[in-house]
C-alpha cells in the first residue's frame, strides 16, 4: 500500500510539473482589445483568448501586461492571467 501511495504522489508531482512547463509569458503593451470576441492583441501582434475571470473591459489600450498563457495543438493562445506588467 505504501509502495503504491508514493508511486501515485510522484506521477501526481510529475504530472502538476509537466503541465506547469506548457505554460509561458509575453509582456507588452496592449495594442487592441476585442470584448466582443473576449481577445487582447499585444503591440507585438500575439493575440490571446481571455479567460472568463478576466473583464475584457477592464483592460486598457497601451497598459502595459504580463499575459500567462498556453498554445493550443491549433497555435491558438488561451490566456490563464493577465496582470500589470512590473516595471
Amino acid at each position: 500500500m505504501r509502495k503504491l501511495m508514493v508511486t501515485a504522489s510522484a506521477a501526481a508531482m510529475l504530472a502538476a510539473s509537466a503541465f506547469a512547463a506548457l505554460a509561458a509569458e509575453a509582456t507588452g503593451a496592449i495594442a487592441s482589445i476585442d470584448t466582443s470576441a473576449g481577445s487582447v492583441t499585444l503591440d507585438s501582434g500575439q493575440t490571446f483568448m481571455l479567460p472568463s475571470s478576466v473583464d475584457a473591459a477592464s483592460l486598457q489600450v497601451g497598459q502595459q501586461v504580463t499575459v500567462t498563457y498556453e498554445e493550443g495543438s491549433d497555435g491558438s493562445m488561451s490566456a490563464t492571467q493577465i496582470a500589470p506588467a512590473v516595471q
